[in-house]
């Protein structure tokens, strides 16, 4: 039976289909309820948006980086990707951005059978781009950033490939992309202050959104899950700088887990359960909680 044309340009069959870890960012964009409160937040005239007019996209992780950072999505005639900054100023997202754009129009190009259309008189139907950057951190940012940028300086007003990317840095708590927002800002303050384990920090920041109504329903349901994503995410950060700066062999993946054994130590975590999540043997996980505690 053929399907139903309900007037989209996004083929159905980019579904999310992942093969690296999602991230908090991507685990909380990570239903058609979630993306249609995004969308609202983004889009507040469009008061007839359903969940139907909602499309997950599966972005491919074209930088071969361990987690995603973004989330798009297909609304009607529209493609939307959004992508986390996170705390560090990034100057290089439009680049990521473009490359993320020519994967997606390729493949709903192939997708839709148009590939021969390319060398025909007939027009090609694209959805119409629409790029977000969420920053969490505290410097300065700006509010657009430009692909031209890139260029060398005397082709920067070159009109012929122009790519934008809206920054969004307000933290509304009333929001899910505020909300997160603020979340993000709130943990890695606490993390920050001294005599804070990630643990605590992250803990504490939890227990501050549930108090404040911020996130409500994914804290409820999901703050463990949110905690062990945060926590990974903190120790691949911490592992990549740590060997940055000592200069050691050690593969980040090694350091990772060893900061995972701490995270879920302190989280009263018993080292059988431990030894599962991590991928190590009881005994290997016991020997990481001892040198830990000799230092």
């Amino acid at each position: 039976m053929e399907k139903e044309n309900t007037g989209s340009t996004i083929p159905e069959s980019t579904k999310p289909n992942r093969k690296y870890k999602d991230s908090v960012f991507t685990a909380l964009f990570g239903s058609k309820e979630s993306l249609l409160e995004l969308y609202k937040v983004l889009h507040p005239e469009d008061t007839e948006v359903t969940a139907d007019d909602i499309e997950e996209i599966a972005l491919e992780n074209v930088l071969l980086i361990r987690r995603y950072n973004d989330a798009a999505m297909g609304v009607r005639d529209k493609l939307i990707i959004l992508s986390e900054h996170q705390s560090t100023i990034n100057p290089n997202m439009p680049v990521r951005i473009l490359l993320y754009i020519a994967g997606e129009y390729e493949k709903i190009i192939k997708r839709n059978g148009d590939y021969k259309s390319l060398y025909s008189s007939k027009l090609i139907t694209l959805p119409a781009p629409e790029f977000y950057v969420v920053y969490t951190g505290n410097n300065e940012c700006v509010d657009y950033m430009h692909l031209t940028d890139a260029f060398p300086e005397e082709y920067r007003n070159s009109s012929f490939l122009n790519l934008d990317i809206k920054v969004i840095k307000d933290e509304d708590k009333n929001n899910i992309l505020g909300g997160y927002i603020a979340f993000v800002k709130k943990a890695e303050k606490l993390k920050r202050t001294q005599g804070y384990t990630f643990t605590k920090a992250l803990k504490e920041a939890v227990a501050w959104c549930r108090e404040e109504n911020i996130l409500a329903g994914f804290m409820e349901e999901r703050s463990e899950e949110m905690m062990e994503l945060m926590l990974e995410e903190w120790n691949i950060e911490d592992a990549i700088k740590y060997n940055r700066e000592e200069g050691r062999e050690e593969g980040i993946e090694e350091g990772m887990k060893k900061g995972m054994v701490y995270a879920y130590y302190e989280m009263n975590m018993n080292t059988n359960e431990i030894a599962k999540k991590v991928q190590l043997t009881e005994a290997e996980v016991l020997e990481i909680i001892r040198k830990k505690d000799l230092r």
